[in-house]
């Protein structure tokens, strides 16, 4: 049996109106090392992330200010265990880099909870095992379960 952890104890890297944006303590970390560096990707990568995630957090009908080049729904996949549960998995992505997660109700609140990322993203196309991954990582999460 494995131990469900709440997406609360998940840092918020972003708080709007409409929602927030949590991390994983782990892919915090590395999202923190991919936006710190003074070149000029990283500046980008800081700027779009820090841009998207303010538009998801501040609107309400967010898909219609972020298009599929800058956060993109990828499908359902199975949360594992043998169960025929799935989660929806969400990328966020801005130059070479992706931020995989799902949208869930935190502290009543629509939050995006990202669990996972491609550091060195370098092909349009998804990797399938990464979403899946992904789904199984939500499927840990208290607030996947209600």
């Amino acid at each position: 049996m494995y131990r469900r952890v709440p997406a609360t104890s998940y840092e918020t890297v972003c708080h709007g109106v409409a929602g927030d944006v949590r991390m994983s303590p782990v892919i915090h970390t590395n999202y923190l090392q991919a936006i710190a560096g003074s070149d000029e990707i990283s500046s980008k990568r800081k700027a779009q992330l820090e841009r998207h995630f303010q538009e998801f957090c501040d609107h309400i009908h967010f898909f219609k200010r972020l298009s599929d080049l800058k956060f993109k729904n990828e499908g359902n996949f199975s949360v594992g265990n043998g169960s025929s549960v799935t989660a929806t998995v969400w990328t966020f992505k801005a130059w070479q880099w992706r931020l995989y997660g799902s949208i869930l109700q935190v502290h009543q609140r629509r939050c995006f909870v990202g669990v996972n990322i491609d550091p060195s993203k370098k092909q349009n196309k998804a990797n399938q095992q990464m979403l899946r991954d992904t789904a199984q990582k939500i499927g840990l999460l208290v607030e996947f379960w209600g």
